[in-house]
């Protein structure tokens, strides 16, 4: 199996090496983008299309705020396969968005997620696994988040963001290839939702003699979402949830989406993902737009993994199963469809950027990012500069190699002297240990801690 002529070993080896990459010192943008708060971005919490073409600049800065907040989860992500805390956060919950320099951007992290899933890897892969993990196969998924006082007084609610991080691990990549239809909901009878079954398995696996991983990430994101959503509630003020990932992010975003508007029907929910697969059929899609769930999907045009799955089946089957389910009136309960607003961005129109097909760099956050930050509409030109603050062009290749030579950034430059190791006091080098508060934890920001 290939994927624009590479073969898939070498592209799976070229993912896992990001992983890795990404245990470097984290680097964002230094300030948050400008938001005009006189803007109307919503209707009831959501996107509104009318200010997707040409692109709202307010609209504009609000994705690319979120998209910083999804960009946090790969830059304090631990890949190190030889450090003793890998697939954790590199920093502590009340640590992570200052460290980052993401405080700016006006949220405080109340909670980390952690996944757990359990696969057979192939040997070619086993080389890029770390060692024994810290906590068997709980890796840290994301976190929540919400607006402090000063945001909220912007946009007149109290944001609550659930943020997912994309692949990182082998074991994750493997369960990205199971796309086997299940039920989302097996209690909902007759509802007719389902979903890939990789994408289902990280969301809703536990293990009861695992720390981190005794709780699926369902539970606990639903748990945080009630603590946050009553205290606010409680205090008169208008809650709405925000979810935003990136590729495997994405889809759980929209997982965890439905389940928030299905717990919460008076409150607005809302989901912006990018680059991110199809996650389900018709009935699961239908079901978040009758829940009122606005979602927006932020696409580059070049990048393979918005097309995918396709269907459950493949094509020659269900093709001929199409049109017995269409002979019968049925849906077809077995092809994967998108759902919301898409926002597409063409990489040939950014004069920064590489005139390349390069499957990886397509699929780089990064990339997506600053092809947003100069996107008028989709038939102008990239946006020049207007005085505003401008997203730095380096960050593209902070673990790509898409700028142009003439650009003068390295290519991967994003990267920990000697791999993080240090000479310690009798000369030899270790990987020194982690401060107290940025070692692994599941506890969550006391609410005397929000203001």
């Amino acid at each position: 199996m290939s994927i624009a002529g590479r073969s898939l070993p070498a592209v799976f080896k070229r993912l896992l090496q990001l992983s890795v990459n990404s245990a470097a010192q984290p680097l964002t943008s230094s300030r948050p983008p400008p938001v005009n708060p006189h803007a109307k971005f919503a209707r009831r919490g959501g996107w509104d299309a009318a200010l997707l073409d040409p692109l709202d600049a307010g609209l504009r800065a609000e994705i690319l705020r979120h998209g910083d907040l999804a960009q946090a989860t790969y830059d304090a992500f631990d890949g190190r396969y030889w450090s003793p805390n890998c697939g954790t956060s590199l920093h502590g919950l009340r640590r992570m968005l200052p460290a980052l320099g993401l405080a700016g951007h006006g949220y405080v992290a109340t909670a980390f997620i952690y996944a757990t899933c359990d696969v057979d890897i192939p040997r070619w892969l086993m080389t890029r696994l770390h060692a024994d993990a810290w906590d068997d196969h709980a890796n840290w998924a994301g976190y929540v988040a919400v607006a402090g006082a000063e945001e909220a007084s912007r946009v007149g609610h109290r944001d609550v963001v659930v943020v997912w991080r994309g692949t990182m691990s082998a074991e994750e990549w493997f369960m990205n290839l199971r796309t086997g239809l299940v039920p989302f909901d097996a209690a909902a009878e007759g509802d007719g939702a389902m979903v890939a079954e990789g994408f289902h398995t990280l969301y809703t696996s536990s293990n009861a003699g695992n720390k981190y991983g005794a709780r699926s990430a369902r539970d606990q994101v639903a748990d945080e979402l009630k603590r946050l959503v009553d205290h606010f509630g409680k205090r008169g003020e208008e809650v709405h949830v925000t979810f935003t990932g990136h590729s495997l992010g994405g889809a759980l975003a929209l997982l965890s989406a439905r389940d928030a508007a299905a717990a919460h029907p008076d409150v607005p929910v809302r989901a912006v993902t990018f680059s991110a697969p199809r996650v389900g059929n018709r009935a699961f899609s239908g079901g978040l737009t009758s829940r009122n769930v606005s979602v927006l999907r932020v696409v580059v045009k070049t990048d393979l993994v918005p097309t995918v799955p396709r269907t459950a089946l493949e094509a020659s089957v269900s093709g001929v199963l199409g049109g017995l389910w269409a002979l019968a009136g049925l849906r077809q309960a077995f092809e994967y469809v998108h759902v919301g607003h898409e926002l597409a961005l063409n990489v040939s129109k950014s004069p920064h950027l590489k005139d390349s097909h390069d499957p990886v760099g397509s699929h780089n956050l990064e990339l997506c990012l600053h092809l947003l930050d100069g996107h008028e509409s989709a038939a102008g030109a990239f946006r020049r500069e207007d005085g505003a603050p401008r997203r730095d062009v380096a960050l593209v290749n902070k673990r790509s190699a898409m700028l142009r030579d003439t650009e003068g950034i390295p290519e991967k430059w994003c990267q920990t002297a000697n791999k993080g190791l240090e000479r310690n006091g009798s000369g030899r080098w270790v990987l020194p240990a982690r401060e107290r508060d940025d070692m692994p934890a599941n506890d969550v920001l006391p609410l005397s801690e929000l203001d």
